[in-house]
């Protein structure tokens, strides 16, 4: 199964594209001034599991403060609320999607820039791609606003709290499978995570997946030949031990070091008329029920000695006709949280290849 992709990330998480001057809340120096604005018939609720999670939201200056986000709703509205918009041609015919949720300063420092505690959440399509953070206000037939606005304020003292509206645009066609929350910023990698997930957003996102043993054509990385399409299958996604890591130099963070390792193992066979190098590892990434995807890491050496992850693929040349199977190492670092498929991220083009992960 192809995923599409449609997202840039920024360092800090999704990226946030205005698309309207002027906004339906406001912020002026400390303040909030809101709106009134009904909500659209066309809105449809989604059924996310709301309720609240205790996070750490890390700033720009690797400052972290301890939060609580209470997710309150999630509608799906319709491309008629960004109708007038000045959007890049990338973003037309996307559908919005409206977050709305409270944010609780629940530590004992004061918050600066408050309304970038949201900018670690990510909306996660059912093709495992993030939804894009945009801002709609106005521009509708009669001027009215949406009423959905990101209305944070300037700071969040202690004990302090605000409701807030953040919209995410998806593909038309792209359900939801879950909301995220990474405590440091990068989504993709081993920081602690809070979900929301969304009900059928698993089922939908299964739908169509590549079976193991599958034998899908792949997008790989040449180097200087280029970018060639070869057969690649999943061949196994097998649970581990933190003691099989004992010694390796995997650069893991403290989240990591307590995770569960994953191995994953793909074949790919070389059809083209050169020997490859092997090293497509890097481009595997473990997709869990949760919405994550979770980057491999492998240690680079030939004699390394995992339990189901040989080594012996590792600066080897593959000849014409030949094929190698690359394992690495993935760490899943929420206990609530569980692999469910195996993506490929192609060269030179978005998107993930993706396979339906079988455990062992």
């Amino acid at each position: 199964m192809r995923l599409p992709s449609y997202v840039r990330k920024a360092a800090m998480g999704a990226a946030s594209i205005p698309l309207l001057a002027g906004c339906a809340g406001e912020q002026g120096a400390g303040e909030v001034v809101e709106r009134a604005a009904e909500r659209p018939a066309s809105w449809t609720d989604l059924p996310v599991r709301t309720g609240a999670r205790d996070i750490v939201h890390t700033d720009t200056d690797h400052r972290s403060y301890e939060v609580r986000i209470t997710v309150k709703s999630l509608a799906r509205g319709s491309e008629e609320d960004m109708r007038g918009a000045r959007v890049d041609g990338e973003l037309k015919g996307m559908v919005p999607h409206y977050l709305t949720f409270e944010v609780t300063n629940t530590g004992r420092k004061k918050i600066p820039a408050a309304y970038m505690v949201n900018s670690n959440l990510a909306l996660n399509g059912t093709d495992w791609t993030r939804g894009e953070k945009v801002y709609v206000s106005g521009g509708r037939p009669g001027g009215v606003d949406l009423p959905c606005a990101d209305t944070a304020p300037k700071t969040l003292a202690p004990g302090d709290s605000y409701d807030t509206c953040v919209t995410y645009v998806l593909p038309e066609g792209v359900g939801v499978l879950s909301l995220t929350h990474n405590a440091d910023g990068y989504l993709d990698e081993g920081g602690a995570v809070a979900t929301w997930p969304v009900e059928g957003g698993l089922k939908a996102a299964s739908a169509g997946l590549a079976e193991p043993g599958d034998s899908v054509r792949v997008r790989w990385d040449a180097r200087e030949d280029g970018v060639l399409e070869l057969p690649a299958t999943l061949v196994s996604v097998r649970r581990g031990s933190t003691a099989d890591l004992a010694g390796l130099d995997l650069d893991l963070n403290e989240n990591e070091r307590r995770g569960d390792p994953y191995y994953v193992s793909v074949t790919y066979t070389n059809t083209g008329p050169k020997d490859l190098y092997a090293d497509q590892a890097d481009r595997v990434r473990l997709l869990t029920e949760g919405g994550r995807q979770i980057r491999g890491k492998t240690p680079f050496v030939l004699d390394t000695k995992i339990p189901g992850c040989p080594s012996d693929w590792v600066a080897r040349m593959i000849p014409p006709g030949d094929s190698v199977t690359e394992c690495s190492i993935h760490l899943v670092t929420d206990d609530g949280d569980k692999p469910f498929a195996v993506g490929f991220a192609e060269a030179g083009r978005p998107g993930l290849v993706a396979w339906r992960a079988p455990l062992h």
